[in-house]
């Protein structure tokens, strides 16, 4: 709809995060041989509290580089992009976003220093993005070699390497993980290969990356400020989604019953209606002006209840 492509609009540039990983193994080829390991995936989730950095840069007919960092406290999960060497054009600026309650709310540069909310489970595809984004743990075949025994974030890891001569569209794809053996979480994970720019067309180079757990306990995480919002709601608004000039949600009420409510509650608020209402099949419009601001209230009925799209404009 409507409200999603405008949020796909506005984080299209933020590419982005999952952590999603398969954890099959492969038996051994014998009861008294261990096999070598191989790499299935971060699954840092299962260090519980942490917080993290992934610093990724292409060498190629121009330079770029990418840091993200992620904390998590158990309930929330708080992210913060930046980028460099970038046209204007491709970095729309960083951004800080924070997912809890099943919310997700983010604002910074990217978003014009105004709060954007959705629900988190949203498909709006990638929005930051991982090692095992960039390279999905199944393609890494080769087994995992063990260097030595490390300390990575206060937690004592197993040092392992890995080669790889082809992974297409890669060359001499050099791979190093360091491992909490007993949550098989990797807290470390370094890559280096050569070839295409696999994100802003920067032609043939060469990608360096790191993701770095740099602590593992309590992290604090502060809230978006800036996301009120000062036009009335129903008391059971749902899926709320917030964009610069519009909010939009759904609600079990009917048509009628919806515009009803914002009749008796806009004009409470300075809200003056500047024409009859517009009613078109199962839809209604009311249209407001408080000042130089208009506010248009588009009630759509839908197959839950209604639909209600409020936007805001300005002379």
């Amino acid at each position: 709809d409507k409200e999603v492509e405008a949020v796909r609009r506005l984080i299209s540039l933020l590419l982005l995060l999952a952590t999603a990983c398969s954890s099959a193994s492969s038996p051994g080829p014998s009861p008294s041989i261990a096999p070598e390991p191989t790499y299935t995936g971060l699954h840092v989730e299962t260090i519980g509290n942490y917080q993290a950095a992934f610093d990724l840069s292409f060498e190629g007919s121009y330079n770029w580089r990418y840091h993200l960092e992620t904390r998590t406290d158990g309930q929330a999960v708080e992210y913060r992009l930046h980028l460099e060497g970038l046209s204007s054009a491709r970095n729309p600026g960083d951004v800080r976003m924070v997912m809890q309650e099943g919310i997700s709310r983010m604002r910074g540069a990217g978003t014009e220093d105004e709060c954007v909310q959705f629900p988190s489970d949203l498909d709006l595809g990638q929005i930051f993005i991982t090692p095992d984004n960039l390279i999905e743990p199944g393609g890494l075949t080769g087994p995992l070699k063990p260097l030595q025994q490390d300390t990575v974030a206060l937690v004592q890891t197993t040092h392992y390497t890995l080669l790889q001569a082809n992974l297409d569209p890669w060359r001499d794809l050099t791979v190093d993980i360091w491992r909490h053996e007993a949550t098989g979480a990797a807290l470390r994970y370094d890559l280096r290969a050569e070839g295409p720019d696999p994100l802003f067309d920067a032609g043939e180079g060469v990608l360096v990356g790191q993701f770095l757990v740099n602590d593992v306990g309590p992290q604090t995480i502060e809230p978006i400020a800036g996301c009120d919002i000062d036009l009335p709601l129903p008391r059971d608004a749902a899926r709320l989604t917030k964009l610069p000039g519009l909010i939009a949600l759904d609600s079990a009420a009917t048509v009628g019953e919806t515009a009803a409510f914002y009749q008796a509650e806009l004009p409470g608020r300075g809200w003056e209606p500047v024409a009859e209402p517009q009613a078109s099949g199962d839809a209604i419009l009311l249209s407001y002006r408080q000042g130089a601001q208009t506010l248009d209230v588009n009630i759509e009925a839908s197959a839950e209840g209604v639909h209600v799209a409020l936007l805001l404009g300005g002379e």
